[in-house]
């Protein structure tokens, strides 16, 4: 069987990936090259956390971020068997905290009482934690008077994946095109494939293949900053109460800390505003002072793909398939879609 899938992002990879698995024949379409860091995948932290996002994520969502959370570990195993290299991914699966300050506990009480209330019925551990808890589990976060610790969430490298990834799919692809198609030359293809899978992210808005019911895809602006600080060590992700929208604290290897994102309505790519980046930095000044020494590596703009309910969809069309508007849910969602897509194949032959 012959399958052509359009978006290297985290879905279209995902969805490659487990077709090869399968001995499919894969080929990949991607406007840009492989190692692109113009993405929202490379510009993205790779957070795995349905407890935190069920505060404000569709149902759909959370569903399916606690399955994704369960096949994460299975994939990145198959991935690394198939690796050139055979590295493994960097990913952590102990936890997340959710901290506030002072002034904002009535924010806090608030987020636990929506979480609370939204996952009654799932098996999840919400715990309270006092200031001494904190320090046992994180000492180097020094200015949060109470936090909640979550369970299960987890996060990934996001960029050894994207690189591993490469390495698997330059290996075994069929073959991979640099090219931008549009929607007439992506339905063109249908005649060539038994299946082509649009996963094109935002690259399909305003150009979708499928039109969606709930109306078409937005774009959803999203900034970050990534900052090198060896003074600082977290063992795991943190969320910060914050005015106007969550913040995360994200650490990864080699004593690099990922903090964002804002939201947007925008689908512009203009560099990061001075107004996001003192918030961003801010926070991490209040979480620990010794961030104020740290030193700024990059900052990144992404634009993800949203419908109007901030829900993915999976649309089957004859032997077309679209998966769109996963919006910042990719990593959390990003597999789960993918089985989907995959289940969407299987049952039709």
């Amino acid at each position: 069987m012959k399958v052509a899938v359009i978006g290297a992002g985290v879905v279209g990879r995902l969805t490659a990936l487990s077709l090869l698995n399968q001995g499919t024949q894969v080929s990949l379409f991607e406007k840009s090259e492989l190692t692109s860091n113009h993405n929202a995948a490379f510009v993205s932290a790779g957070m795995i956390s349905p407890i935190s996002e069920s505060a404000h994520a569709h149902p759909e969502v959370v569903d399916l971020g606690f399955k994704s959370l369960s096949l994460w570990p299975k994939i990145l195993q198959r991935m690394a068997e198939y690796d050139p290299l055979g590295r493994d991914v960097y990913f952590r699966d102990d936890g997340s905290l959710v901290v506030a300050s002072a002034h904002e506990q009535p924010g806090l009480q608030q987020f636990h009482y929506d979480i609370k209330s939204k996952l009654a019925t799932r098996d999840v551990d919400i715990k309270p934690l006092t200031n001494a808890q904190i320090n046992d589990i994180e000492p180097d976060i020094k200015n949060s008077h109470s936090a909640f610790l979550l369970q299960p969430e987890a996060q990934l490298c996001n960029r050894s994946f994207l690189t591993a990834s490469t390495r698997v799919l330059l290996e075994e692809c069929h073959s991979i095109s640099q090219q931008q198609l549009t929607v007439s030359k992506i339905k063109k293809l249908q005649d060539s494939f038994d299946y082509v899978v649009d996963c094109r992210g935002e690259g399909a808005i305003d150009k979708e293949t499928i039109q969606q019911d709930i109306g078409p895809l937005r774009g959803v602006r999203g900034e970050v900053i990534r900052v090198h600080c060896p003074d600082v060590s977290l063992n795991r992700f943190i969320r910060v109460i914050h005015p106007r929208h969550p913040i995360y604290i994200v650490p990864k290897p080699n004593s690099t800390f990922v903090v964002g994102a804002t939201e947007v309505e925008s689908k512009s790519t203009h560099p990061i505003t001075v107004r996001s980046t003192l918030e961003l930095l801010n926070t991490l000044y209040s979480i620990n002072p010794a961030f104020a020494e740290a030193t700024i590596l990059e900052s990144h703009v992404g634009v993800r793909a949203a419908y109007l309910d901030n829900a993915p969809s999976v649309l089957k069309k004859g032997n077309l398939i679209s998966a769109n508007g996963l919006y910042r849910h990719g990593w959390l969602t990003g597999p789960a879609i993918s089985q989907k897509i995959v289940n969407h194949i299987q049952e039709s032959n």
